[in-house]
């Protein structure tokens, strides 16, 4: 039984470092860089969400098994989210013609 979404920030930075196997200035340094953004409470704790964990998996993945630096893994995600969106647009075209037919 899943008690949240994906996208439901959950996680303070203690969890979700340990659970990334990374130090929590690790976390802070990504998101100072832009590459994350933890949501915040009103007291201003990061919290993370489950796809922010994957987002930070990815990013962990480019780095540490690829070699990418981070400036490099920007421009990667970048594509990535813009291949993501053609291949939407391209399945809502195909849907579009379907219904029409």
């Amino acid at each position: 039984m899943k008690l949240h979404g994906p996208e439901e920030p959950v996680y303070t930075i203690s969890v979700a470092a340990r659970l990334l196997g990374v130090h929590p200035q690790t976390l802070r340094l990504l998101e100072k860089e832009g590459l994350v953004e933890p949501a915040r409470t009103k007291k201003n704790v990061r919290l993370y969400s489950e796809n922010d964990l994957l987002l930070l998996r990815r990013i962990f993945e480019l780095t540490r098994e690829r070699g990418v630096n981070l400036a490099g893994v920007r421009e990667i995600l970048r594509l990535e989210i813009h291949q993501e969106r053609v291949v939407r647009w391209e399945q809502k075209d195909v849907e579009d013609e379907e219904k029409e037919e």
